[in-house]
């Protein structure tokens, strides 16, 4: 069963290492390439946690961490290609004919042209959620042996994406984020004249939610047969 309270308390384990990862993601622009290093981190966290191991993993190895890092966004936007393909093919020609609608002053040009807007919207959305959502299975798979093309194991993903046991840790994930988020938003926004302290926030807050979120998922990862 996944310990989600000893998941959220993992992060503070040792605040040497959270604070590594939480520099990688403070400096502007820099952090575009050092995000890699926490991100490969955080899927260290992920590995240990299938492994059942709680200790928080040593910063070492530093050229796979960056590696694996970006081996995950690279996952990530494979997985996002197709919405944004499909978004390039069919938002461009509605909001065209949308458009043409109103510049001719041609009322049912203009409201047919919103009713496909909304169905297209409308899948395009669950299309978003459903890639959201699956995307940390497949990030799992990855993670298990390091190998790149088990993340596209399609069929294998979603047999254990779509359990009840991945849903519930998923949304508590997502509340989780968003109350988090919600309170160092606030925070940064009440020192934003500082300019530095909602950097060191937001450093924080990313770090925390990756190792959270990667340790639950690689729990719930090794739960799932």
């Amino acid at each position: 069963m996944v310990n989600f309270g000893e998941a959220i308390k993992r992060p503070f384990q040792d605040f040497k290492k959270l604070g590594i990862g939480a520099l990688m993601y403070m400096i502007p622009w820099v952090s575009i390439i050092t995000g890699f290093f926490s991100s490969g981190y955080g899927l260290e966290c992920a590995k240990t946690a299938i492994k059942k191991k709680p200790n928080l993993p040593e910063w070492s190895d530093w050229g796979n961490l960056w590696i694996r890092g970006f081996l995950m966004f690279l996952i990530s936007v494979i997985y996002f290609l197709p919405l944004a393909l499909l978004s390039v093919l069919f938002v461009g020609p509605l909001i065209l004919k949308i458009m043409g609608g109103i510049l001719s002053s041609n009322p049912e040009t203009f409201i047919e042209g919103l009713g496909s807007a909304g169905n297209t919207l409308a899948f395009l959305g669950l299309l978003a959620v459903l890639i959201v959502y699956v995307l940390p299975m497949a990030i799992m798979f990855f993670v298990e042996k390091w190998n790149f093309s088990d993340a596209f194991k399609i069929g294998d993903i979603f047999k254990k994406a779509f359990t009840s046991k991945y849903f519930v840790a998923w949304i508590i994930l997502i509340v989780y984020a968003m109350v988090i988020g919600l309170i160092i938003s606030s925070l940064a926004a009440v020192t934003t004249i500082t300019v530095i302290i909602p950097l060191i926030l937001m450093g924080f807050w990313n770090m925390t939610l990756t190792i959270t979120a990667m340790t639950v998922f690689g729990e719930v990862y090794s739960e799932i047969k």
